[in-house]
């Protein structure tokens, strides 16, 4: 055996050495051909990411300039609709603070501060009243156990709230002023525009 190897040494050595220049080329090939791939993929995959979020932005887009379906008619100008927004919900702002740690918590709260909303409301009670304005309290929810929502109404423009009931639907359109997560949860709201259901007391009055 020793003796063939010594024998065919001179050709066995190119040989091998060209097997083994061979094998690597096919490696390194195969390992370019396999990364190409992955950066393929991962693009493709990156491309149809931006494409699911761009798609989202723009339904949000629509559906924030679009009136809730549920809009008392002529209740904002029709202008200024597309300033106000249906989302995020009374719950849905305090859940944002509770969520935060103590040290984002007033940044999130200074996102929040002065949003445009338009929100469909429970009436509760007047907490006070003067000549001019009324403060009141309504609930985010029918059952009286939501967010609940304070804010000024100018009685001069809205006289109608003083004859509303507790249960009865209101839709407030203003900024955000205030925001308070105990128990469960309390918004202020400086209110641009109020609009009352078709079944308001109010509208039995003219």
């Amino acid at each position: 055996m020793l003796n063939w190897l010594t024998t065919h040494k001179r050709w066995l050595i190119p040989t091998g050495l060209a097997s083994i220049l061979i094998f690597m080329f096919f490696s390194v090939t195969l390992h370019l051909q396999h990364r190409r791939q992955q950066v393929q993929e991962e693009a493709m995959a990156v491309k149809v990411a931006a494409d699911i979020a761009e798609r989202a932005a723009q339904k949000t887009q629509k559906t924030a300039d679009s009136p809730p379906a549920d809009l008392p008619p002529e209740m904002i100008p029709e202008k200024e609709i597309p300033l106000y927004v249906r989302q995020p919900s009374p719950s849905e702002v305090t859940g944002r603070i509770e969520g935060t740690d103590s040290y984002g918590r007033k940044a999130e709260e200074d996102k929040l501060k002065d949003l445009q909303i338009v929100w469909p409301l429970y009436f509760f009670s007047i907490m006070k009243r003067d000549q001019e304005t009324a403060r009141v309290m309504l609930d985010a929810s029918e059952n009286g156990f939501g967010v609940i929502v304070v804010t000024d109404i100018s009685l001069k423009k809205y006289p109608g709230i003083l004859s509303s009931r507790p249960g009865d639907r209101i839709w407030l359109a203003g900024r955000i002023s205030a925001i308070d997560t105990q128990a469960t949860g309390q918004i202020g709201l400086v209110t641009d525009y109020l609009g009352f259901a078709d079944n308001h007391p109010s509208h039995n009055e003219n």
